[in-house]
Protein backbone atom coordinates (compact mmCIF):
# COMPACT_ATOMS: atom_id res chain seq x y z
CA UNK A 1 0.00 0.00 0.00
CA UNK A 2 1.37 3.45 -1.17
CA UNK A 3 1.16 6.37 0.71
CA UNK A 4 -0.42 9.54 -1.35
CA UNK A 5 -0.15 12.65 0.78
CA UNK A 6 -1.65 14.52 -1.91
CA UNK A 7 -5.05 12.44 -1.99
CA UNK A 8 -5.07 12.23 1.75
CA UNK A 9 -4.89 16.26 2.31
CA UNK A 10 -7.34 16.93 -0.31
CA UNK A 11 -9.95 14.44 1.38
CA UNK A 12 -9.09 16.06 4.79
CA UNK A 13 -9.87 19.21 3.22
CA UNK A 14 -12.93 19.10 1.77
CA UNK A 15 -14.54 18.20 5.40
CA UNK A 16 -12.92 21.00 7.31
CA UNK A 17 -14.23 23.75 4.28
CA UNK A 18 -17.75 22.02 5.10
CA UNK A 19 -17.69 22.18 8.80
CA UNK A 20 -16.40 25.79 8.16
CA UNK A 21 -19.55 26.66 5.79
CA UNK A 22 -21.88 24.84 8.01
CA UNK A 23 -20.50 26.58 11.13
CA UNK A 24 -20.46 30.27 9.57
CA UNK A 25 -24.53 29.45 8.43
CA UNK A 26 -25.46 28.24 12.02
CA UNK A 27 -23.43 31.87 13.76
CA UNK A 28 -25.67 33.48 11.02
CA UNK A 29 -28.71 31.68 11.71
CA UNK A 30 -28.01 32.18 15.66
CA UNK A 31 -27.23 35.97 14.95
CA UNK A 32 -30.24 36.80 12.87
CA UNK A 33 -32.17 34.63 15.66
CA UNK A 34 -30.99 36.74 18.82
CA UNK A 35 -32.50 39.91 16.26
CA UNK A 36 -35.56 38.29 15.55
CA UNK A 37 -35.66 37.91 19.71
CA UNK A 38 -34.72 41.31 20.82
CA UNK A 39 -37.10 42.81 18.02
CA UNK A 40 -40.34 41.12 19.21
CA UNK A 41 -39.17 42.09 22.89
CA UNK A 42 -38.67 45.81 21.78
CA UNK A 43 -42.61 45.24 20.25
CA UNK A 44 -43.68 43.28 23.27
CA UNK A 45 -42.20 46.24 25.09
CA UNK A 46 -43.85 48.80 22.89
CA UNK A 47 -46.49 47.25 23.21
CA UNK A 48 -46.98 47.33 26.97
CA UNK A 49 -46.42 50.80 27.64
CA UNK A 50 -48.45 52.24 24.78
CA UNK A 51 -51.19 49.98 26.33
CA UNK A 52 -50.28 51.21 29.65
CA UNK A 53 -50.68 55.14 28.68
CA UNK A 54 -53.28 54.38 26.65
CA UNK A 55 -55.02 52.87 29.89
CA UNK A 56 -53.50 56.18 31.96
CA UNK A 57 -55.29 58.55 29.53
CA UNK A 58 -58.38 56.81 29.40
CA UNK A 59 -58.51 56.64 33.27
CA UNK A 60 -57.77 59.89 33.68
CA UNK A 61 -60.56 61.01 31.25
CA UNK A 62 -62.75 59.15 32.86
CA UNK A 63 -62.35 60.69 36.23
CA UNK A 64 -62.27 64.17 35.01
CA UNK A 65 -65.87 63.28 33.49
CA UNK A 66 -67.00 61.56 36.78
CA UNK A 67 -65.77 64.34 38.89
CA UNK A 68 -67.77 66.97 37.22
CA UNK A 69 -71.03 64.49 36.77
CA UNK A 70 -70.70 63.98 40.36
CA UNK A 71 -70.28 67.35 41.37
CA UNK A 72 -73.35 68.56 39.58
CA UNK A 73 -75.51 65.45 40.71
CA UNK A 74 -74.38 66.22 43.72
CA UNK A 75 -74.84 70.40 43.60
CA UNK A 76 -78.64 69.41 41.97
CA UNK A 77 -79.48 67.17 44.53
CA UNK A 78 -78.34 69.26 47.40
CA UNK A 79 -80.72 72.10 45.65
CA UNK A 80 -84.01 69.82 45.23
CA UNK A 81 -83.01 68.54 48.89
CA UNK A 82 -82.95 72.49 49.92
CA UNK A 83 -86.40 72.68 48.21
CA UNK A 84 -87.82 69.55 50.27
CA UNK A 85 -86.61 70.62 53.21
CA UNK A 86 -87.27 74.06 52.80
CA UNK A 87 -83.55 74.58 53.63
CA UNK A 88 -81.35 74.84 51.48
CA UNK A 89 -78.34 74.80 53.86
CA UNK A 90 -79.71 71.02 55.02
CA UNK A 91 -79.49 69.90 51.24
CA UNK A 92 -76.71 70.20 51.04
CA UNK A 93 -75.33 69.09 54.36
CA UNK A 94 -77.80 66.04 53.77
CA UNK A 95 -75.88 65.30 49.70
CA UNK A 96 -72.57 65.95 52.16
CA UNK A 97 -74.03 63.63 55.01
CA UNK A 98 -74.04 60.86 51.65
CA UNK A 99 -70.88 61.89 50.65
CA UNK A 100 -69.15 60.95 53.71
CA UNK A 101 -71.00 57.56 54.19
CA UNK A 102 -70.00 57.02 50.62
CA UNK A 103 -66.38 57.77 51.72
CA UNK A 104 -66.94 55.86 55.07
CA UNK A 105 -68.19 52.97 53.51
CA UNK A 106 -65.35 53.11 50.74
CA UNK A 107 -62.89 53.43 53.29
CA UNK A 108 -64.09 50.58 55.16
CA UNK A 109 -64.32 47.92 52.13
CA UNK A 110 -60.82 48.97 51.09
CA UNK A 111 -57.93 45.78 51.78
CA UNK A 112 -61.31 43.69 50.73
CA UNK A 113 -62.98 45.11 47.48
CA UNK A 114 -61.10 48.42 46.57
CA UNK A 115 -57.32 47.40 46.41
CA UNK A 116 -57.59 43.94 44.95
CA UNK A 117 -60.01 45.26 42.04
CA UNK A 118 -57.57 47.97 41.17
CA UNK A 119 -54.45 45.41 41.63
CA UNK A 120 -56.62 43.21 39.02
CA UNK A 121 -57.26 46.17 36.89
CA UNK A 122 -53.54 47.06 36.69
CA UNK A 123 -52.51 43.24 35.93
CA UNK A 124 -54.82 42.74 33.00
CA UNK A 125 -53.57 46.26 31.11
CA UNK A 126 -49.89 44.61 31.64
CA UNK A 127 -50.75 41.39 30.48
CA UNK A 128 -52.97 42.12 27.91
Amino acid sequence: MQYNSTTNSTEEQVPKEELKTKINRLKDHVGDYANTYVQIAKARAVKGASTATAGIVVGITAFFFLFFFLFFVGFGLGWWLGNVFENRAAGFFAVAGFYLLLCGVLFALRKAVVVPAIQKLIISKIYE
